[in-house]
């Protein structure tokens, strides 16, 4: 008899950013965090075998007892073009967190493309104003970028938005406490790991990158790999915290200009 994996008492939730084709991505994209279209027909395929897929904001609240859970972060444009008719034709729900001070411009969805997202079932949620850290705001800005963001997608969208995802994942310290004081009920972060129950304010996701693999795929969704995942993580923050966010960033954008360039 197969022994239960640590995590098998829990789900997952993924978070993606862009889909592109066939070719390069498009204006806006992180090349690092664009899944092909392929890709992402394989993933809800995979999901598909293992019971769907839902967003968090459906699950949450009750409606839909799915072990995995859809994210994507910034809003670009291809969230609308490619996977909104992909996560329909599939029948699966997803959180989509987007910065309100971007909507509409080059490479992001626009207002209409998003309540359209919205009509059709889909989660619309905030990652702040403007995609700034929320580590460089000052704990008045944070509540300021937190409301703002929250207020404007509601007024704009004209439902709830009770979701927050931290851009970069950078979180500074009491964040899921003012959150909460701003009208949110759970923050999203970026650290990997399972999910239990919805009683933690602070749920965990698993990046989905360009260069992720079917099998690492199909792991974490058996429970398979999470810790090797954390342990990645803890090595980037410490990064993050001793370079600082510019300063990684730099670095971040060196080493994958030079992953990228040929031999």
């Amino acid at each position: 008899m197969t022994s239960p994996t640590p995590y098998a008492d829990r789900r997952i939730a993924l978070m993606y950013h862009a889909l592109s084709g066939a070719g390069s991505p498009s204006e806006g994209q992180d090349a690092h965090y664009s899944v092909t279209t392929a890709q992402f027909a394989a993933h809800l395929a995979e999901l598909a075998r293992r019971g769907g897929g839902a967003s968090a904001r459906d699950w949450l609240a009750g409606g839909k007892p799915a072990a995995t859970l859809l994210t994507f972060d910034d809003g670009h444009l291809s969230n609308y073009t490619l996977a909104t008719p992909a996560l329909l034709d599939a029948g699966v729900g997803a959180d989509f967190f987007v910065n309100p001070g971007r909507v509409g411009t080059r490479g992001f969805a626009s207002w209409a493309q998003l309540r359209e997202m919205a009509d059709q079932g889909l989660s619309i949620q905030s990652h702040g104003w403007d995609h700034r850290y929320f580590t460089e705001l000052t704990p008045a800005e944070l509540r300021e970028d937190l409301t703002r963001s929250r207020t404007e997608i509601e007024d704009r969208i004209g439902r709830r938005v009770r979701l927050l995802a931290p851009p970069g994942g950078r979180m500074p310290a009491q964040l899921a406490e003012t959150a909460r004081e701003c009208g949110y009920t759970h923050v999203l972060s970026s650290r990997p790991g399972g999910i239990r129950d919805a009683a933690a304010h602070v749920l965990p996701r698993m990046a989905v990158t360009a260069q992720l693999d079917l099998a690492t795929l199909q792991g974490w969704l058996a429970g398979r790999g999470l810790s090797r995942a954390r342990l990645r993580y803890a090595a980037l923050d410490l990064a993050k915290r001793t370079l600082g966010d510019r300063g990684y960033e730099r670095l971040r954008a060196r080493l994958l200009g030079q992953a990228r360039s040929p031999a």
